[in-house]
């Protein structure tokens, strides 16, 4: 009995990977065949269906930006790369997408090596980052084992530095896959969606007018009061915004 039931259940999550990859094809097919927006919606089709894919993100945002909708390629390429933040393709063909829009932002400058980590850092994606970790770990517990137990020397002082760097390679890289796996659930960024919306000093529509964006702009989610964010964009300015002006990424 329950190798039957065993086996139904493999059946079944065969079935279902089957069903995902068929409707991913068919979106693919659509998509070469110069069908974007039906591509499009059969892209949001898979996504709507539970499924969370870098690569179905990134297929999206290219068949949104094939028919013009900046905002929205511009939104799914910042979701594709928050799942795989090495892809080279994603990060052009986003920076490609932001050279289209209007608001061409300044960036505050940032220390060399702020901006080697951060690069580092998203070299490879939170599952690889979180293997590296265990693997470092487990080396390094096997590198005290040695030194514990070798009657050698040489031995003993080679497995005593290992098991140092290892540990600390292992604290960092489950650092890096924490970091990152924060920032797939915890979204502090959106992308504005509405032609033009005129940023306030306060949560409010009576507010001062501080300035306005446009769409496609990414902005970082500081708080939320009401239907109102209070939003910071590159150049370091913040105001309010209403909620119903972007889509948080």
């Amino acid at each position: 009995m329950k190798k039957i039931l065993l086996y139904t259940i493999l059946v079944m999550m065969a079935g279902s990977v089957f069903a995902e990859d068929a409707r991913f094809i068919k979106a693919n097919e659509l998509f070469t065949d110069a069908k974007f927006l039906e591509a499009a919606n059969a892209y949001e089709e898979i996504l709507n269906s539970g499924v969370e894919s870098g690569e179905v993100y990134y297929n999206l945002g290219n068949a949104y930006y094939k028919t013009g909708n900046l905002p929205k390629a511009i939104l799914n390429y910042e979701r594709a790369l928050l799942m795989l933040p090495h892809d080279k393709d994603i990060r052009y063909n986003l920076e490609m997408a932001n050279t289209q829009i209007t608001d061409k932002l300044e960036t505050v400058d940032e220390f060399f090596m702020i901006t080697w980590y951060h690069n580092f850092k998203n070299s490879t994606k939170s599952d690889t980052w979180a293997l590296i970790s265990i693997l470092a770990f487990i080396v390094s517990i096997t590198s005290i084992a040695f030194f514990l137990f070798s009657s050698t020397k040489g031995i003993k002082q080679i497995s005593f530095f290992l098991s140092i760097i290892l540990f600390l390679i292992s604290l960092i890289s489950f650092n890096f896959s924490a970091n990152q796996k924060d920032k797939l659930t915890n979204r502090s960024s959106a992308i504005i969606f509405t032609p033009s919306v005129t940023i306030k000093s306060s949560p409010s529509a009576s507010g001062t007018e501080l300035f306005i964006l446009h769409e496609g702009t990414k902005v970082r989610v500081i708080e939320k009061v009401s239907d109102w964010y209070r939003i910071q964009i590159s150049d370091g300015n913040e105001g309010w915004a209403p909620e119903k002006s972007m889509e948080v990424i």
